[in-house]
């Protein structure tokens, strides 16, 4: 399969499709480089060689047509024939050559780049990956800091729940020891109120009875015990100091008829 030539200017590479500058050389060119190039010098831009003869560059058609195919090797003899068809197939085995040297050289070029650029890729993938390494492990030990500061954050509110609960305690226990100190201020104990409710009931069955009967006499001390019991002491003195002269004798007894007082000669109590 025929395949288009190509500029052999490295900085054209442009594929030849209808006409062309070729040399003895055998190289081959475009119309536009050739006009830059050769209007100079006579080098071939290729290979540097000379070109002083007339036919060392010569335009050629690409797409020659039928006429051109029939005329222009007529009346030359088979060997001239052979031998201008040798040197055109030697020409274009030379560009073949030429462009698959090209393409070799290209494809080692790229290669060589593809490897360069691979080892930075694994270069910049190993640091990457001792970059990610690293930051994993920066990520595991927050994570542990996180899960000891967790640990930290539940010990500290199960203290404060501990110490909300002994203090909810103690608060109840104080407002108990209040309530207990505030109470007797208020109401009496029990068993003092019913001694001295005992006391009081004792000591006005008696002054009923002795109202009832005034002959009767009635022994101081039991009154002065019965006072004393139900903590009326301060009029123990009083009684105690009432005179002799209406002592009666009873059967052999010492008694005491408890005279008449006005609220003036009784001393308060408390």
């Amino acid at each position: 399969m025929d395949t288009d030539l190509k500029c052999n200017r490295l900085t054209c590479r442009k594929a030849l499709t209808d006409k062309a500058v070729v040399t003895t050389c055998s190289h081959i060119f475009c119309v536009e480089c050739a006009n830059e190039l050769f209007t100079a010098a006579r080098l071939c831009p290729a290979c540097e060689t000379s070109l002083t003869e007339p036919d060392d560059v010569v335009v050629c058609s690409l797409r020659p047509s039928n006429d051109y195919k029939t005329s222009v090797l007529s009346g030359l003899t088979p060997s001239i024939i052979l031998e201008i068809c040798s040197r055109a197939i030697s020409f274009w085995q030379y560009q073949i050559h030429q462009e698959n040297s090209f393409q070799q050289a290209v494809v080692r070029n790229l290669t060589d780049k593809n490897a360069q650029l691979q080892k930075q890729l694994d270069n910049v993938v190993r640091e990457a990956n001792g970059e990610i390494n690293l930051l994993n492990d920066k990520v595991t030990e927050l994570q542990r800091e996180v899960e000891l500061e967790h640990r930290k954050t539940r010990d500290l509110q199960e203290a404060h729940r501990e110490r909300d609960r002994e203090y909810q305690k103690l608060k109840a226990q104080f407002d108990k020891l209040k309530r207990k100190a505030l109470l007797p201020s208020a109401t009496p104990d029990p068993m003092t109120a019913a001694s001295a409710n005992a006391g009081r009931d004792n000591q006005h069955g008696r002054q009923r009875n002795f109202a009832a009967n005034p002959g009767n006499t009635v022994n101081i001390e039991e009154v002065v015990g019965g006072m004393e019991a139900s903590g009326v002491g301060a009029n123990v003195h009083h009684l105690r100091a009432f005179p002799t002269k209406n002592v009666v004798r009873f059967s052999g007894h010492h008694s005491w008829r408890v005279p008449t007082t006005h609220s003036s000669d009784v001393p308060a109590t408390g």
